[in-house]
């Protein structure tokens, strides 16, 4: 469904209105569909996004307020979605012994072989989007919403 026909609008004061709201839409229709994918596996997209920044660090502990700065969603409370993890045996939490200060996270065993697994349901369903998105315009797409986010940092 496009999107004037979702939001029940016919009009937008410009085409940058349309497109602002346009990805703001689609935005939440992915989410939304993570959230279907992933909620069987008894996991939020949030907690996801935690368990794909530790895989990336291939066996290295990352500060819990590292992977806060990488999160897709900023406003995510990630000690408390680290904690949920903690309880089901996903990713460990030490104190690290240089600065006790410092809360190193670190992927489990199990965690790593739920994340690949998560991972493969996941890549599948965005590999969906290269039958709507040329590899050309999902450059150009993403060079102008890289411009739009350099203007808000």
């Amino acid at each position: 469904m496009k999107t004037p026909q979702a939001l029940q609008m016919t009009s937008f004061a410009s085409p940058q209105q349309q497109l602002a709201l346009t990805v703001l839409y689609t935005a939440s229709q992915m989410l939304n569909r993570h959230r279907t994918l992933l909620k069987p596996h008894g996991i939020t997209p949030e907690q996801f996004n935690i368990l794909r920044i530790l895989r990336g660090q291939k066996g290295n502990p990352i500060a819990l307020r590292d992977i806060s700065g990488r999160m897709i969603d900023r406003n995510s409370n990630t000690s408390r979605l680290i904690d949920k993890l903690v309880d089901k045996n996903l990713v460990q939490r030490n104190a690290c012994p240089e600065d006790r200060r410092r809360v190193d996270i670190l992927l489990t065993t199990m965690g790593a072989q739920f994340t690949d697994e998560l991972a493969n349901i996941m890549d599948a369903e965005m590999s969906l989007l290269q039958d709507v998105w040329s590899h050309t315009d999902a450059n150009k797409a993403i060079d102008t919403l890289d411009a739009w986010n350099e203007t808000q940092s």
